[in-house]
């Protein structure tokens, strides 16, 4: 993520005020992986998530794909199993942005795609992929996601700022109509124009 690293903070950024924009209230959890993955902060309020800055986010390392995905994937799951059921959120999206293919993880794909499925069929969470540099739906559905789920996101300043754009969009749907429709044409070609421009 090295190339796209300012784009993909101020990517992120951007996120953040739109979404505190929308009506209804939602949370934050801010997992960042390399070779290992840490947890940056967890269900914070939208309103008070922090930006990202060159202190709290700096890409290094390898791409331990699998690994971030199991481990955001449970540890989601078992804070909201922690929570009382009145306080447990009604929908959950986790998405994941990578600019490089799983070649550091100890998690192998089937342990992830279990889960996935599992949290996907038995309690409605819905997944996002976004990936630079491979073939994105192949990945997604490797990891137990839906292909239309998925964006081939062009590895440049354009093709983030869009990624992130397209994502927001999605949110905002999941907030008030309480599902995503996956990424649409328009999305995809706003990755195409980005790729040649």
């Amino acid at each position: 993520m090295s190339k796209i690293k300012e784009d993909t903070k101020g990517g992120f950024n951007s996120f953040l005020k739109d979404q505190r924009g929308e009506v209804g209230t939602a949370t934050v959890t801010l997992y960042d992986f390399n070779t290992n993955v840490e947890l940056v902060y967890a269900e914070s309020p939208i309103a008070d998530a922090p930006r990202l800055t060159s202190e709290t986010y700096t890409p290094v390392g390898k791409t331990a794909l699998h690994d971030a995905l199991y481990t955001a994937v449970t540890e989601t799951a078992e804070r909201i199993a922690a929570t009382d059921q009145s306080e447990q959120p009604d929908n959950v999206i986790i998405v994941t942005l990578t600019d490089g293919k799983e070649n550091a993880s100890e998690t192998n794909h089937k342990r992830v795609q279990e889960q996935v499925q599992m949290r996907r069929e038995e309690q409605g969470w819905e997944f996002l992929f976004i990936g630079a540099n491979q073939d994105a739906a192949l990945t997604a559905e490797n990891m137990g996601m839906d292909a239309d789920r998925s964006l081939n996101m062009a590895h440049s300043g354009e093709g983030t700022q869009a990624a992130y754009e397209s994502t927001s969009e999605q949110i905002s749907n999941v907030r008030q109509e309480g599902h995503t429709s996956g990424y649409s044409a328009t999305d995809r070609q706003r990755q195409e124009n980005a790729r040649h421009d």
